[in-house]
């Protein structure tokens, strides 16, 4: 066996956690960047932070500690969402029903198996059979729930759910007949159909449609039962308009300052031992680089904000839709990397007169026109108009409005008609058709 000994040059990039920390701190929001520097405050005693804070979490704890000082006879449970949930607002209808003991253990069971939506999600059989219950007493507090508000709720299905809600507002026997048998004829808008069916006039149909809509399929979604807590916005950058000169500055309410810590380094200035002196130098290093990230963060975030805002222009004055613009030919126009323009823009805000925007939604495909480049807004904008105002009784297709698009020099498929209907949530010209 030979054994050769050679060298090759080659050219790799080196991941610093310097370079990572700098690369994080570009891509965090303002929540998180607050979060990331606060522990990092908490494990560096060189850096001093401040996080100047003018937001509804600080004034709500800043008044939970103001009462904690004002009442030594204080507990953490005071603090605690107390949200009403929809098993609670049940159970107490349930209380109020002339039950005994087993039947309001069947009642109490059987909320535990109801979904946001307000609908038994539990086979019956197999709910007494597990339980030891007998079938008819299960049926007997099940039809007592039924009568629960609001109406429609602890049904088993969603043809039960809205007919029970019809029957409650009188509607007609023709509607109720629709709820029992004919839902996905109706979800598909077949009212010729059912018209011919049960022998009455289109209209008919389309009035008994028009009310079966104005019933609530979800009742138990009256309630806020989302555990996730309400994101606030905190925009990064604040636009505005002197004329239609573009003033942009960063948001001084949140602003996060950081400053190398005086007592540590007049200590590290004396004369200390070598361990002292070699653990604050590599602390305040790491300090030093955080407050030049920080800084190259905020330039960067404005470089990016200024450029997306002198290109969108006219959309910010109301003047326009958005011009096509992708992240890399602004890459290419501010010498960055793409990367970089995608990390500034995620998750970053920008506060306009009109509106709060993340930045990513300056970004918008384009499509050819015999005016050149058109926005994906623009014809969005496009086809919601002609929708909008269309004859309801023959309503546009996708084919229809591709044709008209591309008789105004607009080049655009069938196809990406249909995705752009579909994007702004409106229905096909089969469903959207009155009669």
């Amino acid at each position: 066996m030979k054994l050769d000994v050679s060298l090759k040059q080659s050219q790799k990039l080196a991941m610093t956690t310097e370079l990572r920390q700098s690369i994080e701190i570009l891509q965090f929001n303002i929540q998180e960047l607050q979060e990331f520097l606060s522990n990092l405050a908490l494990e560096n005693p060189t850096m001093d932070l401040e996080i100047k804070r003018n937001s509804i979490e600080d004034y709500s704890y800043k008044k939970s500690r103001k009462s904690q000082d004002e009442d030594e006879d204080y507990f953490f449970e005071k603090y605690i969402s107390q949200e009403e949930t929809l098993f609670d607002y049940l159970y107490e209808q349930l209380l109020s029903l002339k039950l005994n003991k087993t039947e309001r253990q069947i009642g109490r069971l059987l909320l535990e198996n109801i979904d946001d939506k307000g609908y038994i999600i539990i086979d019956l059989y197999e709910f007494s059979n597990r339980y030891k219950f007998s079938f008819s007493s299960v049926l007997k507090v099940l039809n007592l729930m039924k009568d629960f508000l609001p109406v429609g709720i602890c049904a088993s299905s969603l043809e039960e759910c809205l007919l029970k809600q019809a029957q409650a507002k009188g509607l007609s026997k023709l509607t109720q007949a629709l709820i029992n048998w004919n839902l996905v004829d109706l979800a598909e808008n077949r009212v010729g159909l059912l018209a011919g069916k049960y022998g009455v006039e289109n209209e008919e149909i389309q009035k008994s449609f028009d009310e079966i809509k104005k019933l609530n399929p979800k009742p138990g979604s009256f309630l806020n039962r989302d555990p996730k807590p309400t994101k606030f916005i905190i925009p990064d950058v604040i636009l505005e308009f002197e004329g239609e000169e573009i003033k942009l500055y960063l948001n001084e309410e949140n602003k996060i300052s950081i400053a190398r810590n005086q007592d540590y380094l007049n200590m590290f200035k004396a004369d200390v031992d070598l361990e002292t002196r070699t653990y604050l130098k590599d602390k305040f290093k790491e300090t030093n680089w955080i407050i030049r990230s920080l800084r190259q963060r905020g330039e960067t975030i404005l470089k990016v904000a200024g450029a997306l805002c002198h290109i969108q222009k006219d959309f910010l004055l109301s003047k326009g839709p958005l011009k096509p613009l992708t992240m890399k030919e602004l890459a290419n126009k501010l010498d960055l990397h793409e990367s970089t323009i995608s990390r500034t823009c995620n998750g970053k805000y920008i506060q306009t007169p009109n509106k709060v925007m993340e930045l990513k939604e300056f970004f918008t495909r384009g499509l050819t026109s015999d005016q050149g480049l058109v926005s994906a807004n623009e014809l969005k904008l496009y086809i919601k108009t002609a929708i909008k105002t269309e004859d309801k009784r023959k309503p546009l297709s996708d084919q229809k409005i591709t044709d008209d698009l591309n008789a105004l020099g607009y080049n655009i498929s069938r196809r990406t008609v249909q995705k752009y209907r579909d994007e702004m949530g409106i229905l096909s010209s089969t469903k959207r058709k009155r009669f």
